[in-house]
């Protein structure tokens, strides 16, 4: 009887060690990127080349004349994206009832967005030189294209990160445009990723606090990413989310 006793014990203590080493083994898990709730198109515009008058320079007959002359042109490789972050962090069952949950009034994390829905985050890493031309050959892009990947990803000095459990540090950036209309100090950095099956992942960093961003206005990211502008269709791309 008393073996018997022991033993149930015994048992016991073995099923509640094996609960709690599994229940903190999820509770510590490295967390991986997911997909956002809702994504609604706010607004969406572009500079038009055509309400640009020509500008007038009169001709004289024996004359030759030095011309300086400024002209723009809308990119055919990138589309940009801006907006806010809002969200929550939830204790919930399967079924997604909440047992508790916190709002997120100044998030923190990351934004992704890739051409694909299936993302391999266990193996994101920097996107290296070959990825890189990759890219470039399915925008219809060269490397010594002025607007080309290489040639907008020149900086290497991004603010590290987390995603799931890999550092994120050194990678390929760029900083999207500020109030200032240029690159801020360290506001809206763009990382470019790929996780090793040919899924480039452009991502950005989320600012805790809203910054006046390139239109004047206060945002919490600013995304860059490819799009083949040879024809009028276009790309979908999935956004991925890693908040705090």
């Amino acid at each position: 009887m008393e073996f018997n006793f022991r033993m149930k014990r015994m048992t016991l203590g073995i099923m509640l060690s094996l609960f709690f080493v599994f229940s903190f083994g999820i509770a510590f898990a490295a967390d991986e990127p997911y997909g956002v709730d809702s994504a609604n198109v706010e607004n969406s515009e572009r500079y038009d080349t055509s309400a640009i008058s020509p500008k007038q320079v009169d001709a004289l007959a024996g004359n030759v004349t030095e011309l300086s002359l400024n002209a723009t042109a809308v990119t055919k490789g990138w589309q940009g994206f801006y907006g806010n972050v809002t969200g929550e962090i939830i204790l919930a069952d399967a079924s997604g009832n909440n047992f508790y949950d916190w709002n997120l009034t100044v998030p923190s994390g990351q934004v992704f967005a890739s051409r694909s829905d299936a993302v391999t985050w266990a193996t994101i890493n920097c996107s290296n030189d070959t990825q890189v031309s990759q890219e470039e050959t399915y925008l219809d892009q060269t490397s010594t294209d002025p607007d080309s990947v290489s040639n907008t990803f020149t900086l290497t000095s991004h603010p590290d990160f987390m995603v799931g459990s890999t550092n994120i540090t050194g990678c390929y950036s760029t900083k999207a445009y500020d109030s200032s209309g240029g690159q801020g100090a360290d506001d809206f950095w763009q990382i470019l990723l790929s996780d090793g099956s040919d899924n480039t992942v452009y991502s950005t960093v989320i600012e805790d606090s809203a910054v006046s961003g390139f239109n004047n206005q206060p945002w919490h990211f600013e995304l860059l990413v490819g799009e083949k502008g040879t024809d009028e269709a276009t790309t979908p791309y999935y956004f991925y989310v890693q908040i705090e």
